[in-house]
This record gives structure tokens, C-alpha cells and sequence, in this order.
């Protein structure tokens, strides 16, 4: 058969089927044909992975384009670090920052032109939800392919001014936002930190001269968090809204996040890799800090175990472009969040696969397949004919100290620089072309706006 470009000798991973040795054919940027080892194929270019395993290209569903420079600054420098972390797809958060009166997403089109001339991988968009003029377009957006939307329970009041934001969305605007994204069939992205609580045990930790992570922790506390889990998929049962759960980090409320699909909600759930490899005791400091907070290796073991048993659906980075500038300072004055992408397929083979037994096919589902169902990404994350030829060609022997000068960020950091991680991407594809080849970025920018 002839193809574009056939994978050989590696190990194929779907997140439906499991795993086979076979040959992996792409013609016109799409799967084409996955075939025994002995078939002969005829390629313009054959690509020998023997010993190497080819998972469907990664999906971010979780990051922050816009936070700390220009939306399309870091569509440029940004998606280049998730290329060569075997990113291929990014679901990104966006919202109007640093104190703006929230108002209807008119800059849609300047934001997927910007997708479509400057990123290297393929990028959709979800909005944060912070007003009613945003909540009344809801139908809008979805015309034009964006059918998942943000709404933050955290951020009114001293406790919005943390991250800079204008949120005016109570209960009674979020129920409406809800109805109306199960009109539309689309998902409801929660942020869920009861914000009334916080605001009065941040302030309470602070004032006690409590410091450093661990403050931090105590200052925004996981039950404040499974609270509004709770109550969320009360108000999404009502009007019957599909939820997703971003970026829980605790065992309470994962305790919530089953208790409330044991209870027939329809709720998926989404963690961080910070939560699976940082504590408050990290040594990291400040440079961690991020919201919800890292908890205790108790809370770290949990989320692996979620993972694993099915109780945990993805793995969303909750990247941030945050300089270190903003960082080095006290617990209360450094910026939340940090860069991810580059280092989260490492961390799910070396701590996940090798160190947990966590099985590939699981790694393939929690990184890609799950995502790709969830928020309707229709060709993507799955190794099947047809599919978009997103693929990452992993070594999974392969050890490296993570150096934040090699990911490819804007950001002069990481939080796990100097970490030894066991099993690393060393090509990947989207849609065909390769993009990122043995730690380096490849040709121009190709990558496209995901309509869905």
C-alpha cells in the first residue's frame, strides 16, 4: 500500500483497542492503514521505530493562553514546548484578565487566526464564564466551534484579586450558564473552591504569619473544594448539564468527585501533573504555588490511584506562562501557576507507567482518548484508521534530567528542573508532518484551530 510516511517495528497504543506490534500507515495528514509487521508498504518516508512505542499524540484539555503575555506570544512559544512534550492538541481557557469588566468574546476570529498562523500544534478554546453578557452567547459560541465554557465558583471578592479577575458569575448566573450548555450539548468546566470560604481563611492564615506552601494549603482547603463539587452536580442534575471537574489535587475531593458520579451525575474529572508529583513540603517553594494548592504525599498517591482505577478521566496541565519573576517572592505575593506541558508525557511513563504499573492503553485513554470523547474532538486521540495522524513516538527506556532551557517555554523554569524522569517523546506528528524530532522543534508553524 502506498503512504505519506509508515511508522514501523513499534508498538502501537489506542486507547480502545490496546496494544499490537504493527506497522502505522498516514496518507493526507490521516491514519491510513495499521497493518502486521510483515506487510511491505510503499512510503515516501519510512520511519524505523523498533523498540519504541507510538501512542496517540497528546491532548492538553487544561491550559492558559493569555495569562501572562499576549495570547498569540504564547501561542508561539507555548505550543512549540507542548510539541516537543508530545503534545499535539490544546483545549486553552480563555478569559479577559488583570481587572477587565468581562464582555461578550468578540476577538474570537483574531484568536483562531492567530492559532492558524503562528501555532505548531492544533488548538481549540474554551471561555471562562464571568458575566452574564458571556453567559447569553453561550448558543453563539457554539456556532462557531466552541462548545465547552469555564465557570469559576472560586474568585469574587480579595480572592478574585489573587488571580487579577472581574468575576460576577453567582449560583443563579452559573444554574443559568448550565441550562444553557445542556441546550447546546457541551460541557461545563468547573473550577469548584467555595470562594466565600477561602476568602476568610486566606485572610485568617495570612494574618497568623503562617508562610510557604503549606500556608498556602491551609489558606484554600480541599473541603472547600468538595463542598462545591457537591453542590455543582446538585445544580447541574437540575437542569441535566454534563460537568467537568478541572484540575482536582486532593483525596477529599476525589472522594466527591465518586460520590457524586455513584450518585448519576454526569461528571467527568480531570488532574494536574503537579498533583501527582509535588507536596507543600516540596522544596520548590513558591514556585509551586497554584490553585487549587499541591497537598501531602497522601493526596499524591490518591490521584495515581484514581487514575489507575478509573475514578480520574484526564490529565490537564493548567499551564501557565508565568515568569519567575513573578514567583520568587513570599507565599502570598507570588503569581499562581506555572509551565506543564512539556513534561507531562514523562512524568505518566516514569512515575506512572514504570514506577506504578500503570498500563500504556490506561496512559493512552487518561492522555488522549478521554479527552478527544469528552469535549468532542472529533479525529483525534485515537490510533484508528481515519483519525488524524496525531502521533508521539516514545522511547520509554529513555532517561533525562529535566531542564527547563531544553522544553522550549518562555518561562526561565520548571518545577521539576533537575528531576530524572524514565521515558521520553522523541518524535512527534500532527496531522502527518512532524513537528518536534529528538528534543528539537521541526520546519514552521502547521497547526490549525479545532473547530468542535
Amino acid at each position: 500500500m502506498e503512504f505519506d510516511v509508515a511508522i514501523t517495528g513499534a508498538e502501537l497504543v489506542d486507547p480502545e483497542t490496546g496494544a499490537r506490534k504493527a506497522t502505522l500507515g498516514i496518507r493526507d495528514g490521516r491514519i491510513a492503514g495499521i497493518l502486521d509487521p510483515g506487510v511491505a508498504v510503499d512510503a515516501n518516508e519510512t520511519i524505523d521505530a523498533a523498540g519504541k512505542v507510538v501512542l496517540p499524540g497528546v491532548i492538553d484539555p487544561h491550559t492558559h493562553f493569555g495569562y501572562a503575555q499576549s495570547f498569540e506570544e504564547d501561542i508561539a512559544t507555548e505550543t512549540g514546548s507542548a510539541a516537543l512534550g508530545g503534545v499535539t492538541s490544546i483545549l486553552s481557557f480563555y478569559r479577559q484578565y488583570q481587572g477587565m469588566q468581562p464582555a461578550p468574546y468578540d476577538e474570537l476570529p483574531e484568536l483562531i487566526a492567530a492559532v492558524n498562523r503562528a501555532s505548531r500544534v492544533d488548538v481549540g478554546i474554551h471561555f471562562g464564564m464571568l458575566a452574564e453578557s458571556q453567559v447569553d452567547e453561550i448558543a453563539k459560541y457554539a456556532g462557531l466551534g466552541v462548545t465547552s465554557h469555564k465557570f469559576y465558583m472560586a474568585y469574587r471578592g480579595p480572592d478574585g484579586a489573587t488571580v487579577g479577575m472581574v468575576n460576577e458569575c453567582d449560583d443563579g448566573l452559573l444554574l443559568e450558564g448550565l441550562a444553557k450548555i445542556a441546550d447546546i450539548g457541551g460541557v461545563a468546566c468547573i473550577h469548584a473552591e467555595n470562594t466565600d470560604i477561602v476568602n476568610r481563611t486566606m485572610r485568617q492564615v495570612k494574618e497568623s504569619g503562617a508562610e510557604g506552601l503549606a500556608a498556602w494549603s491551609k489558606a484554600r482547603p480541599a473541603f472547600a473544594e468538595a463542598e462545591n463539587i457537591r453542590r455543582v452536580a446538585f445544580l447541574a442534575d437540575h437542569v441535566d448539564a454534563t460537568i467537568y471537574l478541572v484540575h482536582i489535587g486532593s483525596k477529599e475531593s476525589l472522594d466527591a468527585t465518586r460520590y457524586v458520579r455513584e450518585s448519576g451525575s454526569r461528571a467527568w474529572v480531570e488532574t494536574c501533573p503537579h498533583y501527582l508529583t509535588h507536596t507543600y513540603d516540596s522544596p520548590v517553594g513558591p514556585m509551586a504555588k497554584i490553585n487549587p494548592p499541591v497537598r501531602t504525599s497522601d493526596d499524591v498517591e490518591a490521584l495515581w490511584q484514581g487514575l489507575i482505577d478509573g475514578s480520574v478521566d484526564t490529565v490537564g496541565t493548567d499551564h501557565c506562562a508565568v515568569p519567575k519573576a513573578n514567583k520568587e517572592k513570599d507565599i502570598w505575593s507570588a503569581a499562581a501557576g506555572f509551565p506543564g506541558m512539556a513534561t507531562t508525557l514523562p512524568v505518566l511513563l516514569s512515575e506512572g507507567h514504570h514506577r506504578r504499573g500503570m498500563s500504556l492503553q490506561r496512559v493512552a485513554q487518561v492522555l488522549s482518548g478521554n479527552a478527544a470523547s469528552i469535549f468532542g474532538m472529533t479525529g483525534k486521540g485515537r490510533l484508528q484508521v481515519g483519525a488524524d495522524a496525531d502521533v508521539v513516538i516514545c522511547d520509554l527506556d529513555l532517561e533525562r534530567t529535566v531542564r527547563h532551557e531544553e522544553l522550549g517555554s518562555s518561562c526561565d523554569y520548571s518545577i521539576l528542573d533537575g528531576r530524572e524522569l524514565r521515558g521520553w517523546p522523541v518524535r512527534t506528528i500532527v496531522r502527518g508532518t512532524t513537528v518536534a524530532l529528538d528534543g528539537e522543534l521541526v520546519g514552521e508553524p502547521t497547526g490549525a484551530f479545532i473547530s468542535r
